[in-house]
């Protein structure tokens, strides 16, 4: 159910605090309006008989003690749920008190914006338009929908240029996922709890060109071929990829792994299951490069043949399964490369391999071949622009660095902030020119097992 906004709601946590405290007051005077009766009478009497100097003042004030002491009590009791209760606890209570709270920062946003017009006459100053926004609150799925107004009022281009959506996410340190426009009107969903869209790792189901990453966040490698994951030690990209090669395995066996550093990935060449696709040494990779380059070509000319009957389609239409070459560390690799002296055969080896990834990244897509690279600071001295604007899914784990945000999200104005301070294994996901969202990965089981779980996996593929 939508609320409306009011101009007003900018006050609303004071109002209802008043009200509140007037309503035990009220209560508290029923409850002891036969004490204060007897205590009228007694005052009274007392004054008849001329013995006032013997009255127990103590029981005379002690009603209207007690009621102060509620009184401030509450006072504290109430704002203590707002700041405290509503943030640790997901009941009816903590929703009531955080859409309390949220209706009165949009009320406040509109008003420090400028949002809304006012006039005066001899009653003095009064509001004369405050634009018809509507909240919808989803606290199950931790998300939030705004309805604003784009019917031709004033602010209308304001509100359709995003300025308020950008507001609120500052504010409420929320992420806008969708925009929808209606008639009159737009509306925007927001996620100001995205820790509700974390899925766990084990329950992880990959299917036909789709990837689970979060609730409601896929990566579909067919429309948004390649990727790049960048984080630095510690923020969760090594089990971000733990998550995307576990989901691979399961729908091809055509996956090969690189990790110059030799590092969590490369120890996978000890699975007999992946003998032959995962290298750690520099001129083994640099051959493992040729050799993808070779198969992507070889399959190109499959393709040629087929469509040279007339047959037309893409790389699954001719039954070819999805390839895939998942290259971590790749900032050390070129580093590694640029240390070799020139002339020699290993630095000819990985200037062919620099050329054919840039080929791989740029015609792969039709013919299934997608690159998935990794690192932890992308930069135009370590990541070819060749190659760069060809990673149509972009992950950066943990805030970016202003640099860093130049490099994967150049087109937003989002403002990056911490989405804990406590869990590790979060940051921000861009597909394609849609909207960048911050995400949760995949939560690991304790005592996980990188080589059991890639068993698992593989073992899923086999069966099916």
């Amino acid at each position: 159910m939508f609320k409306t906004i009011k101009y007003n709601d900018q006050y609303l946590a004071k109002i209802l605090l008043k009200r509140t405290l007037l309503f035990i007051l009220f209560v508290m005077t029923v409850l002891f309006l036969p004490w204060y009766w007897s205590i009228i009478r007694l005052l009274y009497n007392q004054w008849q008989v001329g013995a006032f100097n013997q009255v127990n003042w103590f029981m005379i004030c002690l009603p209207l003690v007690i009621s102060l002491w509620v009184l401030g009590y509450f006072g504290w009791f109430i704002p203590w749920l707002y700041r405290v209760y509503a943030l640790d606890h997901d009941n009816l209570i903590a929703h009531y008190l955080s859409s309390i709270e949220i209706r009165q920062l949009l009320s406040l946003l509109v008003v420090s914006k400028g949002f809304y017009d006012t006039d005066s006459d001899e009653k003095g100053q009064y509001v004369k338009y405050f634009p018809k926004i509507r909240v919808k609150f989803l606290f199950k799925t931790g998300q939030l929908m705004i309805e604003q107004p784009v019917d031709g009022q004033k602010y209308m281009q304001q509100f359709s240029k995003g300025e308020f959506d950008t507001a609120v996410e500052i504010a409420l340190l929320a992420d806008k996922q969708t925009t929808e426009f209606a008639k009159n009107k737009m509306t925007s969903t927001f996620a100001f709890e995205p820790i509700k869209f974390r899925r766990k790792l084990l329950e992880l189901e990959a299917r036909k060109g789709v990837l689970q990453v979060a609730k409601g966040i896929d990566w579909k490698f067919d429309k948004f071929y390649n990727a790049l994951i960048a984080g630095n030690v510690g923020t969760g990209k090594s089990y971000t990829m733990f998550s995307i090669i576990g989901q691979l395995l399961t729908l091809t066996k055509y996956v090969d792994i690189l990790d110059p550093k030799n590092s969590d990935l490369a120890s996978l060449k000890h699975l007999p299951e992946l003998e032959g696709h995962v290298f750690s040494d520099v001129n083994d990779i640099t051959k493992c490069v040729a050799d993808y380059y070779d198969k992507m070509m070889k399959r190109a000319e499959i393709m040629e043949r087929k469509k040279s009957k007339g047959v037309i389609g893409s790389y699954f239409d001719f039954n070819f399964a999805p390839s895939f070459l998942i290259f971590d560390e790749f900032g050390a690799f070129t580093e590694m490369g640029d240390s070799l002296p020139y002339g020699s055969d290993e630095r000819t080896n990985f200037d062919l391999a620099m050329s054919k990834m840039s080929q791989i990244a740029m015609l792969g897509r039709e013919l299934g071949f997608y690159i998935l690279i990794g690192m932890q600071r992308p930069g135009t001295d370590s990541l070819p622009t060749s190659i760069r604007n060809q990673l149509n899914l972009r992950i950066n784990m943990g805030v970016p660095t202003p640099e860093v945000k130049r490099m994967m999200f150049p087109d937003t104005q989002k403002e990056f902030h911490p989405l804990s301070n406590d869990l590790k294994g979060w940051g921000f996901i861009q597909s394609g020119n849609e909207e960048v969202r911050s995400f949760f990965a995949p939560e690991i089981p304790k005592d996980f097992n990188l080589h059991e779980y890639m068993r698992e996996q593989i073992a899923k593929r086999e069966v099916a």
